[in-house]
């Protein structure tokens, strides 16, 4: 699937090219870009920070730049009055293929009629708010999309197609959307390794914007089509007669672990106001998975803001939790040291990927430039037992009940 889309982004500028030659109006090339300069650290160096589950490094007390920072291009092209060609590639701190992972679009667009978009290539994953513009830090006041909310999403695309078309309903605009395709991520396992995951996905959303207020609903339908390689030795050790003979019952374990060709159902709501002056918004999210070492998730936050001339001050609470009960993993009847150790890495896998964490924020943004802002904020995060999904995890060290967070940083486009 990565190499059809290369193939795809390589198609679009070779379209583009020879468009030209045939009409000198089109065609039409933009080229823009974006990025953040950020530096952040904990109090603690008994767990890692990291801005969401596509990173495999985090930052302690030790400090570090790449969580945060990154740079985006993306090159526009108008073919004629209805075609319309977009490439965006981010390089930015993710596990798997550099190229392929961050190329986060390569679509192509037909406008038939006004209010009416057809797509189809490589596109955002559009089912929240951030949607368009998550990874573009001048967009939003915070230095990071609320961690709670954003930090257990690896989705930042897929390949696929989706159609949209905007109505006028009252004095504002209603925009229904849906899509459909392939989405292939790569997520890290342990410090140094990355696996696969792979799912068939389908959904749409409903936004509607009205003055200064905006609002929408999102939802998602995936069903895994890869297993965790990871887990492959895990699986066939409980599903091997030898095991279940003197530990019953191991293979149900083995259907609860797990992933492949199961669903997992993602819904979110979101609102928003921007007056100018004052800013507010929140969203919420549910995540009802199928998937033993992914488990069902409820999450939300809501931020407030003033501004005051160019500088603006922001507080944002968020809250996240696993909303699976604790499994009961059995004990062989035989007491076998290697079944004893497999009985133990089974309860490890469906009972240690919880989430369990709230937090606060407050913040100032400085618009120095039109292009440019500087940010700073501070976050108190409280985690409970087995609630430190979106965290890194040192094997040897225990979970702290509270962290701090600090962060600086600077945003622009271009």
């Amino acid at each position: 699937m990565k190499y059809i889309i290369i193939l795809l982004t390589a198609a679009f500028l070779v379209f583009s090219a020879m468009a030209g030659f045939a009409n000198d109006a089109y065609p039409n090339f933009t080229v823009k870009g974006f990025g953040t300069v950020g530096v952040s650290g904990t109090d603690t160096d008994r767990i890692g920070f990291r801005r969401d589950v596509k990173q495999s490094t985090g930052v302690t007390n030790g400090w570090g730049f790449d969580n945060d920072s990154r740079l985006g291009l993306q090159l526009d092209t108008d073919l004629n009055e209805s075609w319309h060609a977009t490439v965006q590639w981010v390089a930015r701190n993710t596990t798997g293929d550099f190229f392929e992972q961050n190329l986060d679009w390569a679509f192509l667009r037909w406008r038939p009629v006004d209010d009416l978009d057809i797509r189809v290539g490589r596109l955002g994953f559009d089912v929240f708010m951030l949607s368009e513009y998550r990874n573009v830090g001048y967009a939003y006041p915070w230095i990071r999309p609320p961690h709670e909310f954003y930090g257990g999403i690896p989705v930042y695309h897929f390949d696929g197609a989706d159609i949209a078309k905007k109505f006028a309903v009252g004095e504002g605009t209603l925009t229904i959307k849906a899509f459909s395709g392939y989405n292939f991520v790569q997520v890290p396992v342990g410090i140094s390794n990355s696996a696969d995951q792979g799912s068939l996905n389908v959904g749409g959303k409903l936004a509607y914007e009205y003055g200064n207020w905006n609002a929408r609903i999102g939802y998602a339908y995936a069903v895994n089509a890869l297993e965790l390689a990871p887990l492959q030795p895990l699986l066939d050790s409980l599903n091997s007669a030898p095991v279940n003979a003197v530990w019953p019952g191991a293979q149900s374990f083995s259907q609860r672990i797990s992933g492949k060709n199961k669903s997992v159902h993602y819904s979110s709501i979101g609102l928003a106001y921007d007056d100018g002056l004052w800013l507010a918004q929140m969203e919420a999210s549910y995540v009802n998975s199928d998937i033993g070492v992914f488990p069902s998730v409820a999450s939300g936050y809501f931020s407030a803001g003033r501004r005051f001339g160019k500088v603006t001050l922001y507080s944002l609470f968020g809250i996240s939790e696993s909303l699976n009960s604790q499994v009961n993993v059995s004990n062989p009847l035989v007491p076998v040291p290697s079944v004893i150790e497999l009985r133990n890495a089974t309860d490890q896998a469906l009972n240690n990927s919880g989430v369990d964490e709230k937090s606060v924020s407050l913040g100032l943004r400085w618009d120095v430039y039109e292009n440019i802002a500087l940010k700073t904020q501070w976050t108190h995060y409280w985690l409970g037992n087995n609630g430190a999904a979106l965290w890194l995890q040192p094997e040897s060290a225990l979970t702290p009940d509270t962290v701090n967070v600090w962060s600086v940083g600077m945003d622009f486009v271009f």
